[in-house]
């Protein structure tokens, strides 16, 4: 699936394309870097003729991956000091149900898996939460919402809105930027959590059995049994753009589960369409991975340097090399 904004004036000086799940981890981009050539060969020559600026993500001090990171630069987010900027998905996803200049911050349904030495978040994509099973289990997480001082609203199914006790102001970041690594890494255990915490586990033993959870089983999907605190910013003026921009995110689903023969078959039809779409060469090409992002711009050449071969820059040094 991917999403379009264009201009059509001016149409291939100005255009910006942005693929999400661009860039494999560096374990595996040298291996996948020698296919280039055969699955994308459209990608392959824009990489050789562009300069690059490559820059890592520390998500615990971004608080977000880098593509929610590229989206809060989009909407016009600037964090205030000392604030993530992942703390802007609080009001960039509560969208129009904000109206006040409150703090927003969302409690996300989630699945913490438990292994034999650590807990990770289940990633939020791969949780298919419907509207009757929100309802369901925010009515039996209402009780122990009201009674620790907490307001709650639910704004999607997945997703709640909550009001925090004034003297509660917890670290957070995504549950995209959390899921699959140590929970132990990311769940403060500070005193003045402590009401949050204690919140959660009250809302988890309520969700323990509940029915809600049996019939997802059935379904195949994960039980919902612990909720994700993140956000924490207010609400901005939304930014306007009059760049073409062109967001691709055929590779995401496959990079995320690192599924990369998959990745590959999505690589190869996105080239294609890439191919069928694009005239010329787009001016700047934004690749983004899980911990890093790579910008790549592209010069248009005179008439009279069109003629001779296009010198080729070492796209490796930024592909598969830490930078």
């Amino acid at each position: 699936m991917a999403c379009t904004w264009t201009r059509r004036s001016d149409y291939n000086s100005s255009m910006q394309i942005v693929i999400p799940g661009a860039l494999p981890p560096l374990s595996v981009a040298g291996e996948l870097g020698r296919l280039l050539p055969e699955r994308a060969p459209v990608l392959l020559s824009w990489f050789q003729a562009a300069t690059a600026q490559a820059e890592n993500f520390d998500l615990r001090a971004l608080g977000c991956t880098p593509f929610e990171a590229w989206q809060l630069e989009q909407a016009g987010f600037r964090p205030q000091p000392g604030m993530p900027p992942g703390a802007g998905l609080g009001p960039l996803r509560a969208g129009t149900s904000v109206t006040d200049a409150q703090p927003v911050w969302l409690a996300e349904l989630a699945h913490l898996s438990l292994g034999t030495d650590q807990a990770a978040l289940l990633h939020p994509d791969h949780m298919d939460v419907r509207a009757e099973e929100s309802d369901a289990l925010f009515a039996a997480a209402l009780p122990s919402f009201e009674a620790a001082g907490f307001t709650a609203t639910p704004i999607a199914p997945q997703r709640w809105r909550l009001i925090l006790p004034a003297d509660l102001h917890p670290a957070s970041a995504s549950p995209a930027a959390v899921a699959g690594q140590p929970l132990r890494d990311w769940w403060s255990q500070d005193a003045d959590t402590r009401p949050w915490r204690r919140l959660v586990n009250e809302i988890q033993m309520a969700w323990y059995e509940h029915p809600v959870n049996e019939a997802r089983a059935l379904r195949g999907a994960p039980p919902v049994n612990t909720l994700w605190l993140y956000g924490g910013a207010a609400a901005w003026p939304a930014a306007t753009s009059d760049a073409a921009m062109h967001l691709y995110t055929e590779l995401a689903a496959a990079h995320r589960d690192e599924d990369w023969a998959s990745w590959l078959d999505a690589l190869g039809a996105l080239d294609q369409r890439l191919r069928a779409e694009i005239t010329g060469q787009p001016k700047q090409l934004i690749l983004l991975g899980a911990d890093r992002r790579v910008t790549l711009t592209l010069q248009p050449r005179s008439r009279l340097l069109a003629w001779l071969p296009a010198p080729k820059k070492n796209w490796n040094t930024w592909w598969s090399r830490p930078v």
